[in-house]
């Protein structure tokens, strides 16, 4: 069965294999990510409540089914690939929905050092990840905006993980430059082999590339006062 299966991905030509390179690429981005934490003795998983445990397995769900949309595609599975497709978008409200919801629990558990930054980093990330799966779903009728559009919001839906590969604590603002930097690795390389094989390249890839880079813009917003005050209130407000 297993043979079959990378028989099947191995079989897809064209931009189907394209895009499921690229979702199985942030797919071992997430293992490799939440898979050193233990390893690191930075995360003990069996301290955490159940709704971190629920949004991690919501975001897995996403990552394997960006795995199989473009296989069903290149396998030709197109009605499968519509069903799928809107289950996905149950999927993407869950994982935002949990996302917000795993943020301001963990600042109220205590388990967040810099509040006022944990809100602007893990938010900041899933408004530009709603916003491209929303025009993604509009405009899917156009394959070539939907499926970049989509690659785009998966690589967004992965920073948590880039998060853990980089050493953030040590390096600091360069560590959060190198994790935009993997970040955008997919779309830049797909974007010159675009150049180097159509000649020109696709739009939305420089929509999918401002999006990633969004919540960069977004830190500044963590060093107002009165955000940081409101934020800091958050824990002892509700602290056990």
């Amino acid at each position: 069965m297993g043979e079959a299966v990378i028989k099947s991905f191995r079989s897809i030509r064209g931009e189907p294999r394209l895009f499921a390179g690229i979702a199985l690429t942030q797919l071992l981005v997430v293992i490799a990510g939440f898979g050193l934490e233990p390893m690191r003795g930075r995360t003990n998983y069996g301290a955490l409540p159940l709704e971190v445990y629920l949004h991690a397995t919501i975001g897995l769900a996403w990552c394997v089914l960006a795995v199989i949309q473009p296989w069903l595609i290149g396998m030709r599975q197109r009605e499968l690939h519509r069903a799928f497709g809107w289950i996905g978008a149950f999927i993407a409200v869950a994982l935002v929905t949990t996302g917000i919801w795993t943020t301001f629990d963990s600042i109220a558990g205590g388990r967040q050092s810099e509040p006022a930054f944990t809100i602007v980093a893990n938010i900041g990330g899933l408004i530009p990840f709603a916003l491209l799966v929303m025009l993604a779903i509009r405009v899917r009728r156009r394959s070539d905006w939907h499926r970049r559009l989509l690659a785009c919001a998966t690589i967004i839906a992965v920073a948590p993980a880039w998060a853990r590969i980089v050493p953030m604590e040590q390096l600091g603002p360069i560590g959060l430059l190198l994790m935009e930097a993997g970040m955008l690795a997919p779309v830049a390389w797909s974007a010159v082999h675009e150049r180097w094989t159509q000649g020109s390249i696709h739009p939305a890839w420089y929509w999918g590339a401002a999006a990633i880079l969004s919540p960069l813009f977004m830190v500044p917003v963590a060093l107002v006062p009165e955000f940081a005050t409101w934020a800091d209130g958050l824990a002892p407000a509700v602290k056990p």
